[in-house]
């Protein structure tokens, strides 16, 4: 079963590389993968990616709903942009968060997808979901024998290792986090906008398991609130697609402004619960993000 799900780990050249804005070219997700693993080798010979143990002591101390100074920067009002337009646009914007795999006697080397994330401002400051950093969070995590990190990278294949997680916020589901940017790569990050009505046109990229880089579009299809999640009960439930992986996604309008974040999702079966009949996208509306943050 681990052979399923963990990629395997080959070399490449380094002449190969993937290009942001070329989304009509048709993705090669083992070139992508191979690439990836081979930068985040050469970093981490270099020492400049933290492992595991190293992660979760810096983290295991970071206080529950910690409202942080973060600078971002607010969407201003502008024409609307094609879905081709918004969805080069996300290629840019959108980073792959990688879980790392040591060779052990049952197991081989690799990496998978673990999750999605994105930038809010140039300085490299990242939101996913508070559940991706749970086993960072937690006082006594359950090591494995061949866990070894969680690291990032973006469209081209640029790695960057989770640098400290600055705030979480486990019913927000949220997580703040900076990363170490030590090849100096330029980031591009999205502008926060505002709550969306219900009906208002949505889009979002993010990688459902072994399918990274997938654009899907949908609409607001309800704002509510769930008991369940306790202070910030807030859900924004929309229809377009994802998945495990795509925890972290960003979802914005017309416009390009990040309006809300993947989350969770919540299946609906008929009486005899044999045959699913719907699946309910939860997500965290943009302005949970502005309550865990100060400018």
């Amino acid at each position: 079963m681990f052979r399923k799900w963990v990629l395997l780990a080959m070399l490449v050249g380094s002449g190969h590389t993937l290009l942001a804005q070329d989304t009509i070219q048709f993705r090669d997700d083992d070139q992508f993968t191979k690439l990836v693993y081979n930068n985040v080798r050469e970093d981490m010979k270099g020492g400049g990616v933290k492992g595991f143990r190293q992660l979760w002591a810096e983290s295991v101390n970071v206080l529950p709903s910690q409202k942080v100074s973060v600078k971002y920067t607010q969407a201003k009002e502008k024409k609307p942009m094609t879905p081709v337009a918004l969805a080069k646009q996300l290629h840019e914007q959108v980073f792959v968060i990688w879980k790392f795999f040591r060779k052990t006697e049952t197991n081989i080397e690799g990496i998978s997808i673990a999750a999605t994330a994105f930038p809010i401002n140039e300085d490299g400051t990242m939101v996913t979901n508070q559940h991706v950093f749970e086993v960072l969070l937690k006082k006594t995590p359950e090591f494995y024998e061949m866990d070894s990190t969680l690291f990032l990278s973006d469209v081209n294949g640029n790695v960057f290792s989770i640098d400290k997680i600055l705030s979480c916020d486990e019913n927000a589901d949220l997580a703040l986090f900076t990363i170490k940017n030590v090849h100096a790569v330029k980031i591009h990050p999205l502008a926060l906008g505002n709550d969306a009505p219900v009906g208002t046109p949505v889009y979002l990229l993010s990688h459902p398991e072994g399918f990274p880089y997938y654009f899907s579009s949908g609409q607001v299809a309800r704002n509510a609130k769930y008991g369940e999640f306790g202070a910030y009960t807030e859900r924004m439930d929309i229809t377009a697609d994802y998945a495990i992986g795509s925890s972290g996604g960003p979802i914005v309008n017309e416009f390009g402004a990040l309006i809300g974040v993947v989350s969770s999702t919540h299946s609906i079966y008929g009486k005899q619960r044999q045959e699913m009949q719907m699946v309910v996208k939860q997500t965290i509306p943009v302005r949970s993000i502005y309550s865990i943050m100060t400018k």
